[in-house]
């Protein structure tokens, strides 16, 4: 399953950002998660990854040593054209019903 994910900073204190990043240079992401895409926000309050995960158990797991100093949104995502055909399909189904 293809997830955007957002981490936002909830302590960006010196002592929270040094220890973040020394854990995530000691990081590697778990079996299971394929990254497509990896960014930080130029404002610095946090980023966005594509990860491809084989299970909701191996995204808890990729983004679980970071807790102490993240907070993630994900979200499941699908290509546009895959997205825009179920739309279709949901335009077709309402048009069934009177």
């Amino acid at each position: 399953m293809l997830m955007h994910v957002i981490w936002e900073f909830v302590d960006s204190s010196e002592d929270g950002t040094a220890r973040s990043l020394a854990v995530f240079q000691g990081w590697t992401p778990p079996p299971g998660a394929d990254f497509h895409g990896f960014y930080g926000f130029a404002d610095a309050e946090g980023g966005v990854a594509i990860i491809e995960v084989d299970s909701a158990a191996t995204l808890a797991r990729t983004v679980a040593p970071f807790t102490p100093w993240l907070r993630f949104t994900a979200r499941p995502i699908h290509p546009i054209e895959e997205s825009a055909a179920i739309s279709g399909e949901g335009i077709a189904f309402r048009a069934t019903i009177d």
